[in-house]
């Protein structure tokens, strides 16, 4: 009974992992004046997941971005997230750090300890541009790159929620969050150049993404690779 009961979750959780990615790559790039376009952007439906059981976050999707092709740089970053099945995270800015490093130009690195600034709760959003239009008016950033003529100060990363079953602060099973990145004028990163975004909690990694960026010469990127996973 515990194996048939353990066998129809696994059945039903990877249905609706399917059923949520195809939802969220419906519903996450869709923004308004920003110029992220889906049919653009989403090319892999899934990507390799994190399976070490220290890591509770995996990929659904790619990890895109919108860049400034005249000025070579990446100005917004956005990653879908779930969880492993058997995984839930706590996702108060006291259990959860983002960590960003960026090789610049080949030769020096730059490194954030902590760049986390928070979640969107209480509701979901159809949108990347609503949910940085809605991060600026909380609080979790002070500019908008998509629309402010500034740019921003300080690199930051926030989640905001593409489907949220119960309302709660956590993430777990079925769920499916955006993990949105802010470049600060500094922080940009160019074509060819190196990034690293490690997610962790007390208990360890949560998720640990490597990235080279891709060539700039269009403003809607796909950065491709996979999660890494050893």
């Amino acid at each position: 009974m515990r194996f048939q009961n353990r066998a129809g979750l696994l059945f039903w959780h990877n249905a609706a992992l399917v059923t949520f990615a195809a939802v969220a790559i419906g519903m996450t790039w869709t923004v308004m004046n920003s110029g992220f376009s889906s049919s653009e952007v989403m090319k892999d439906v899934i990507e390799d997941a994190v399976t070490d059981s220290a890591n509770a976050f995996q990929v659904v999707g790619s990890m895109t971005g919108t860049a400034q092709v005249a000025a070579d740089e990446v100005m917004v970053t956005a990653t879908p997230i779930t969880t492993t099945i058997n995984g839930i995270v706590d996702l108060d800015t006291s259990n959860i750090r983002i960590a960003y490093k960026i090789i610049k130009d080949a030769s020096y690195t730059i490194t954030q300890e902590n760049i986390y600034a928070g979640t969107l709760y209480g509701t979901s959003y159809n949108s990347v541009g609503s949910a940085i239009k809605a991060a600026k008016e909380q609080g979790l950033i002070s500019t908008n790159p998509l629309i402010d003529e500034q740019k921003p100060q300080e690199t930051v990363a926030f989640l905001y929620w593409i489907i949220n079953l119960d309302g709660d602060k956590y993430l777990q099973n079925g769920e499916i969050m955006n993990l949105v990145i802010i470049y600060s004028e500094k922080d940009r990163p160019s074509t060819g150049e190196y990034l690293h975004i490690q997610a962790t909690e007390k208990q360890g990694i949560l998720l640990d993404i490597q990235r080279t960026v891709p060539n700039i010469s269009t403003s809607i990127l796909d950065f491709g690779g996979k999660v890494k996973n050893d």
